[in-house]
């Protein structure tokens, strides 16, 4: 059970509708049922008994990214993401899980390793094969387009060269374990140029965010309790994805309540790094920096929401690309949800859409040739986008941008 005081973020909320002005839903929907607001109300009247629960209530209370724009914005701090989560765990014990959401966290995240390697036989079989700027992906039926999946794990791939435990432990997060190698071999050189040698374990698995966001708390303490136990030993927990490092840091204290737990909880999330909060920026040179895929060094910036807001990591990223050489053009919202918001993008689709489009219209408004984030999630769900558009902006992570250098200058 998710440990939240739910009843005293319910009293702080004062109605004053700020947290609409800046929630993606809300933009496109319209709606007050849609916004922050609508769906604080929705969970006051839930935790009063004036409203049961019911699957009409489950479907309002999904339709949110927990991108905590809201949150942000807040005079008085409410944290309607908890609130949601909170909701949807009492909504999943008593109306029960969906049959999409049982099978996300039941099946395709409680067991990674097969499902992503059905994954990657169904796109071998059944999807059109795409090249893109931003890597191979796959046009599937339905029309939906997805990165190319990889037959084996990148943690199992280097079980025998990084197997031995360091001070600097690499929690991967199963996009970057299973389809964005590229990422996890460029964070690894930019470590190692930094002086830390990382643990990457090939037992690692879903960090548990998946099940959490669907009300599936038991599921999800299991996985934390799983990523805890394997990277006990190290000083150092470093992520290349803001959500799995949000989730690690912040949302693994909302699962247990036992003393013990909660105090070993405590002293894991303390060791949760961003990459970019670990690079040795003397690392990264202006004159061995690599170039965007045109040729150019234009790039802008996606802020991730977990990254941004969740783990405190804005400017850090910039500084690095700034510092790299290139030519780093903000776009008007940088911060603004890419529409993926993990299974909404599932569950609401045209929605997801919808908002998805907005954040590629302000990327390429910029007129850069390549657009950076921390998250491959945005990644991926960006990149989608873009190859619908068929638009010539390349996406990418911000360590593919910060490592050209050091390959070129090991060319060089």
């Amino acid at each position: 059970m998710m440990l939240f005081n739910q009843e005293e973020n319910d009293t702080l909320c004062v109605k004053c509708g700020k947290c609409r002005s800046v929630c993606p839903v809300f933009d496109e929907v319209r709606e007050e049922g849609a916004s922050p607001r609508g769906k604080t109300a929705l969970v006051q009247a839930l935790s009063g008994h004036m409203l049961a629960p019911s699957r009409r209530t489950k479907k309002f209370l999904s339709e949110c990214l927990l991108c905590t724009a809201c949150t942000e914005v807040c005079p008085n701090g409410v944290h309607t993401d908890l609130l949601i989560l909170a909701a949807r765990e009492q909504l999943s014990a008593c109306a029960g899980q969906r049959f999409t959401e049982t099978v996300l966290t039941k099946v395709v995240f409680a067991n990674t390793a097969a499902s992503f390697k059905l994954g990657s036989a169904v796109e071998a079989v059944a999807g059109e094969k795409l090249d893109s700027g931003s890597g191979v992906f796959y046009r599937l039926p339905a029309d939906y387009i997805v990165p190319e999946i990889r037959g084996k794990k990148f943690s199992e791939s280097k079980k025998n060269t990084y197997a031995r435990r360091t001070a600097t432990g690499f929690f991967l997060g199963c996009l970057i374990d299973f389809i964005n190698h590229e990422t996890a071999e460029d964070a690894i050189a930019l470590l190692l140029a930094s002086g830390k040698t990382p643990f990457i374990p090939a037992q690692q698995a879903c960090c548990g965010l998946p099940a959490l966001s669907m009300g599936d708390t038991k599921t999800a303490a299991r996985q934390a309790r799983a990523v805890i136990s394997l990277f006990e030993t190290a000083d150092t927990v470093v992520t290349a994805c803001g959500s799995c490092g949000s989730m690690l840091k912040h949302y693994y204290a909302l699962l247990f309540d036992s003393p013990g737990d909660r105090e070993k909880v405590r002293t894991f999330a303390e060791k949760v790094k961003d990459i970019t909060e670990v690079i040795d920026p003397d690392v990264i040179r202006p004159d061995i920096a690599g170039q965007a895929a045109d040729g150019t060094r234009s790039v802008t910036y996606h802020d991730p929401c977990h990254l941004k807001r969740g783990m405190g990591v804005s400017r850090g990223p910039r500084q690095l690309l700034e510092q790299a050489g290139y030519d780093l053009r903000e776009m008007e919202n940088p911060d603004r949800c890419c529409g993926l918001g993990g299974a909404f993008h599932i569950k609401h689709r045209a929605l997801s859409l919808a908002i998805t489009r907005k954040k590629t219209d302000d990327i390429r408004s910029t007129g850069a040739a390549t657009v950076a984030t921390g998250c491959p999630g945005c990644m991926a769900n960006i990149a989608s986008m873009v190859i619908r558009e068929h638009s010539r902006v390349n996406v990418v992570h911000t360590v593919n941008l910060l490592a050209a250098g050091l390959k070129k200058q090991v060319r060089g």
